[in-house]
């Protein structure tokens, strides 16, 4: 699970250890093609990366037509907006089989929170998909004709998420640097290190 794991962007900052211990409390989980991994509106609770095989994202308009988002294959990963435990903003089925590493919200707040490396590649990558969803919505007016495809609910409880989930990871990365200002200068003023007895 550990090479597996070093395979994908958002941890190829981490140092071994932190990530074997995130490797530690993974849960490997696989599915075969067109199976549904989670519904739009359920409960999110955990961050799937792509072992072996691909995904595909989407949503439905208020007429029921399918949209899709996006897709992933492996060393991508999806479910990072259960961060801000609101439902699933979206729908994912698998295109063929497939193999996950799922871990769950409590252990990616705790890995985020000791490795701002990985806090910030999250970042940059919300920033990429939120970007990257205006290309998708000139299409998707195109294809829907004159219907307002950034005013349809669905695509706007995605975009919402995604907004949410980014504003968060910044005011932990703020408040990561903060804290390791406060530290330092403590230090310094108790002109000490932080293991006195070594």
């Amino acid at each position: 699970m550990l090479a597996q794991l070093k395979e994908v962007s958002l941890f190829q900052a981490v140092e071994e250890g932190g990530l074997s211990a995130l490797a530690r409390r993974v849960e490997r989980r696989r599915m075969e093609a067109g199976r549904l991994v989670f519904n739009e509106g359920e409960p999110a609770d955990s961050l799937y990366v792509v072992l072996s095989g691909s995904v595909k994202i989407f949503i439905h308009d208020a007429a029921g037509r399918e949209m899709v988002l996006d897709t992933k294959t492996r060393g991508q990963y999806f479910g990072e907006m259960m961060l801000d435990h609101r439902p699933r903003s979206a729908s994912i089925v698998t295109l063929e089989p497939c193999e996950f590493a799922v871990i769950g919200r409590e252990d990616f707040r705790a890995f985020l929170a000791s490795h701002p490396q990985a806090a910030e590649q999250l970042i940059l990558n919300l920033i990429h998909a939120t970007r990257g969803m205006n290309e998708r919505v000139r299409h998707y007016v195109k294809w829907l004709g004159e219907a307002k495809a950034p005013d349809l609910p669905a695509v706007k409880r995605w975009l919402t998420a995604k907004r949410w989930v980014l504003a968060g990871l910044l005011v932990l990365a703020l408040a990561q640097f903060y804290f390791m200002d406060v530290f330092l200068q403590i230090l310094s003023l108790q002109g000490g290190t932080a293991f006195p007895g070594r």
